[in-house]
């Protein structure tokens, strides 16, 4: 097989003032296969993000299903069996209406539980006014819940009045 003779000019030296002329074999120019590390961290990238798709999918289906299925059962209020709340309604004192003394009752009957009151007992506990309205309206009384093991809770009410009745805040004095 006869050879050609091929001449390379480079321009950078052209333009430098200087050319290179030199005999260029014919090569066969063989592709070399790039590395599969590039592949291979590619599928493990793409894996990655159809995994994380696929989560946030299935999470996506999960809030709604039980969003619209969820919404439909309503459990019932329930009362722990071992602490029963005595019903013949609030201790007798205090300045407030029957409407706000029941009111302040149903608060405080549960907070005293809370406490650590087995049996909060009406009949045994105890109204008393610490201060009288003054010219806004409001006055503070001392409520002290007993409870059916002999223990008392004290609870401090502010009421105040207003247009349309009186609201309270209550706070345990332990």
């Amino acid at each position: 097989m006869e050879q050609k003779e091929q001449y390379l000019s480079a321009p950078l030296f052209i333009c430098m003032g200087f050319e290179i002329r030199g005999k260029m074999e014919n090569q066969v120019l063989v592709e070399e296969k790039p590395a599969n590390k590039n592949r291979t961290l590619i599928i493990v990238v793409v894996a990655i993000i159809v995994l994380c798709c696929c989560c946030i999918v299935a999470a996506g289906a999960g809030y709604y299903f039980f969003r619209a299925n969820g919404s439909t059962t309503v459990f019932p209020p329930t009362q722990p069996e071992d602490s029963v709340i005595s019903s013949d309604g609030p201790p007798a004192g205090g300045l407030g209406n029957d409407i706000l003394k029941n009111d302040t009752w149903n608060v405080i009957v549960p907070a005293s539980i809370g406490l650590g009151c087995d049996q909060p007992l009406s009949s045994s506990s105890t109204i008393e006014v610490l201060q009288q309205p003054d010219a806004n309206g409001v006055w503070f009384e001392k409520w002290t819940v007993v409870c059916a093991s002999g223990d008392e809770y004290p609870f401090e009410v502010q009421y105040t009045l207003d247009a349309t009745g009186a609201s309270y805040n209550i706070k345990p004095l332990q």
